[in-house]
């Protein structure tokens, strides 16, 4: 999965988000941030690997039930700081009025995601500027949807092109079987979920991301609109390319 991965006896979609260019000719700084699927999956063996990365905090966009019946496993056992961060995608599963209609794409749910999840991705900017935050990983449980929504706006606002961000994305899609066949473990109703939600979930394709950045565009204009409709300020998206920036 590219030298950007991490190897790691749990998590199989744990990978650095350094080393981007952006378009003002600087470029992303290796080990900083890393993304990652379910940290509840580290093995005792993780544990020194996590401590050589330096890593001060995990960022949990999973929901609280998530978190409630699963828990943070050997995480608990490092001295990384977890802040839990539930995004409410989780919307998507409750009881919906009669004449609702599944969205038609990922890109659509995405889309969902940004707007249901802004308070929790705006608290997660936020905190990444706080001193003693990083180096640092944000996690859910695939590694692949909150956490490739998030991913997305982070290198949006630090820069990166569309291109590279959609690669960084499409990754995923490498260990995508490996992590169903978890998810099925741990959620007995795995199989309940799917209907209703579109084929392209299952996988992370090219045309989902750039569909969520085409998207995005329509509905704030670019990023930095985007923080904006999510209450960041200014200053916060300085402060993040100023810790995640070469010059």
């Amino acid at each position: 999965m590219t030298d950007r991965a991490v190897p790691l006896a749990g998590p199989v979609n744990f990978r650095d988000l350094g080393g981007y260019p952006t378009a003002d000719g600087r470029t992303v700084r290796w080990r900083r941030l890393y993304r990652s699927d379910s940290l509840h999956h580290l093995e005792p063996e993780d544990g020194p690997i996590l401590r050589d990365l330096g890593l001060l905090s995990a960022i949990d966009f999973r929901d609280d039930e998530e978190l409630e019946r699963i828990g943070i496993g050997r995480l608990g056992k490092l001295d990384i700081k977890h802040v839990h961060l539930p995004t409410i995608d989780k919307a998507l599963h409750t009881v919906r009025p009669p004449d609702w209609e599944p969205p038609e794409s990922a890109a659509a749910i995405y889309a969902l995601m940004m707007r249901s999840g802004g308070a929790a991705y705006a608290a997660a900017l936020r905190a990444l500027v706080e001193p003693g935050t990083m180096p640092a990983v944000y996690f859910c449980m695939a590694g692949k949807d909150r956490t490739g929504v998030f991913s997305a706006v982070v290198l949006g606002l630090l820069g990166v092109s569309d291109e590279d961000i959609i690669g960084d994305y499409v990754l995923t899609h490498e260990v995508v079987d490996v992590i169903h066949a978890r998810g099925r473990r741990d959620y007995a109703d795995m199989a309940d979920r799917w209907p209703g939600l579109p084929d392209d979930m299952r996988g992370a394709v090219p045309a989902t991301m750039a569909g969520m950045i085409e998207r995005m565009r329509d509905e704030y204009g670019n990023w930095l609109g985007y923080a904006e409709a999510i209450g960041i300020e200014p200053g916060v998206v300085d402060a993040l390319q100023a810790q995640l920036l070469d010059e």
